[in-house]
């Protein structure tokens, strides 16, 4: 299967969902989702923020991809570049919250302090996070590379 991810970023803050719902219920993440037959991750990217946040993308920047056990695929952009106001969410709790919280909170998805900064940094290159988790769910590992388009 394949997901998108989007972080949105106001000033020095990140957008973040305390997920309602599996996955990852009960922790902080970006916004995103199962990207529908048909539709690109672009598309879908845009779909999940409106229906998740209320706000609608101008512009998303691709920043790579997360790979988890080698098998699941998701796409990752961020974006500074929308407009709307945030309305409450079916998906949990939306809040704006700063990167220091994000890379020191244990209630935060636990790959994503490994990632997070160069993602909303807009002069990175886009990256693929290759994360392997043990049978329990534990992360033990991320490899880092850069995306290399075929």
């Amino acid at each position: 299967m394949k997901y998108t991810l989007c972080f949105l970023k106001k000033d020095d803050e990140v957008l973040m969902l305390l997920r309602a719902k599996e996955p990852n219920k009960g922790k902080w993440n970006g916004v995103g989702g199962k990207i529908e037959h048909e539709e690109t991750p672009v598309e879908n990217c845009k779909r999940e923020v409106l229906e998740e946040t209320g706000l609608q993308l101008k512009n998303q920047i691709f920043k790579g991809m997360i790979a988890l056990n080698g098998i699941e695929c998701i796409y990752v952009f961020a974006s500074n570049d929308f407009e709307g106001n945030i309305l409450p969410s079916d998906e949990g709790i939306l809040e704006w919250k700063k990167l220091d919280w994000i890379l020191s909170s244990k209630g935060v998805v636990e790959n994503i302090p490994f990632f997070i900064e160069d993602v909303i940094d807009f002069t990175i290159e886009p990256k693929v996070y290759d994360c392997s988790y043990s049978d329990s769910g534990e992360l033990t590992e991320i490899q880092v590379k850069l995306f290399q388009p075929l």
